[in-house]
């Protein structure tokens, strides 16, 4: 097995991008070392390293079969020896990381990105966040959600809540309904009439998963290999990225008193800013704009004076924002430091601009 040496700077995030390509595969690192708290690592410490294998080409198919073998869960089809792997047994479910990482795909699927009117832009600021999170086919039924998938673990909602994943699949039935009918509808799977485009309930046999009791049947395994395979799909893939860069629209460009009248990206424009917002509103949303509204006032600036301001007046804010966010709240932003690291590395490659309006979004076409 390949292993690794912590030097001295290192964390379980930097370790994966230089040995395994993917900051967000430092959960796999952690996994199989059985590290609890990523931050207590030390330099010396020899870390074993995951065999990277190829991802497994999957659609959901009518001959699957579900087999369990305490703690892994396997699919395997029939007249087809091979057992391939769903996920872990975990409290109340399965938990799967997944293989297909967004970055992959978006670099392997421009066409198809671009027939769905997303621009560079905003692919660039959505790969500099998606590091730090799930991969497309990532699949967790273990929790009060019943069922999370995919690049930002949207769910299926606690108890009588309401869920994202409806409003993700609503988005699949709209761009591509041949899709929707493969992995929902043939199964008696539709989202209900209220659904809107953040927000909503899935329907089941006809009737509104609403509850508790009808939410249970979305941790089975059969249902948890459904969405793995569609987090496998081409056309799924694509509108989770298109799904997640609609994300903006919640809290980018939508005027609040929080920022004295102002929208976010009226004041803090720049691809950088994007994706570092992308990234706190995923992870604590409620603190977004009360963190950036400190970082104004630290900053010593008005709004008038940064929304008229240049790069400068920029990053000043920024600057003062990134600090603030590792503390700000009840609750502060997992990992922020780190979160923050594995854009700025973007930023540093010249894969996203720190310049004032270099964030171009395309949403008044879509």
């Amino acid at each position: 097995m390949k292993t690794y040496i912590i030097k001295s700077g290192d964390s379980l995030g930097s370790i994966a991008f230089k040995q395994l390509g993917a900051t967000a595969k430092w959960r796999e690192i952690a996994e199989l070392n059985n590290i609890v708290n990523p931050s207590k690592i030390e330099v010396g410490q020899v870390l074993q390293l995951p065999i990277e294998s190829e991802p497994e080409a999957s659609t959901e198919r009518a001959d699957v079969v579900i087999i369990e073998e305490d703690p892994r869960v396997y699919y395997q089809y029939q007249n087809n020896p091979a057992k391939n792997f769903l996920g872990k047994k975990f409290r109340k479910g399965i938990y799967r990381r997944g293989v297909h990482t967004t970055e992959k795909f978006i670099e392997e699927n421009p066409t198809l990105l671009a027939g769905l009117k997303i621009s560079k832009s905003e692919v660039s600021a959505l790969l500099a966040t998606s590091e730090n999170e799930g991969n497309l086919d990532a699949v967790n039924t273990w929790d009060n959600s019943f069922m999370s998938f995919g690049m930002f673990q949207w769910t299926l909602g606690a108890a009588t809540a309401q869920g994202e994943l409806p409003a993700l699949i609503k988005l699949v039935k709209e761009k591509y309904p041949d899709a929707f009918e493969q992995f929902c509808g043939q199964f008696d799977v539709d989202v209900s009439a209220d659904t809107n485009d953040t927000y909503g309930y899935l329907i089941y046999k006809n009737k509104k998963v609403n509850s508790a009791a009808d939410k249970q049947f979305f941790r089975s395994d059969i249902v948890a290999y459904r969405f793995a395979a569609a987090g496998m799909d081409n056309r799924v893939c694509a509108i989770e990225v298109l799904h997640a860069i609609n994300r903006f629209n919640l809290f980018y460009f939508n005027r609040t008193n929080k920022l004295g009248g102002n929208a976010l990206f009226d004041l803090l424009s720049s691809e950088y800013a994007a994706a570092l917002f992308l990234d706190n509103h995923v992870n604590r949303p409620a603190y977004l704009w009360p963190s950036v509204a400190k970082a104004v006032s630290k900053a010593g600036l008005s709004y008038d004076q940064l929304k008229n301001g240049g790069n400068r007046e920029e990053m000043k804010v920024i600057n003062q924002y990134l600090n603030i966010r590792e503390t700000y709240g009840s609750s502060p932003m997992t990992d922020a430091k780190n979160r923050a690291a594995v854009t700025k590395r973007y930023l540093d490659a010249g894969k996203i601009s720190a310049s004032k309006g270099s964030f171009k979004s395309h949403r008044s076409l879509r």
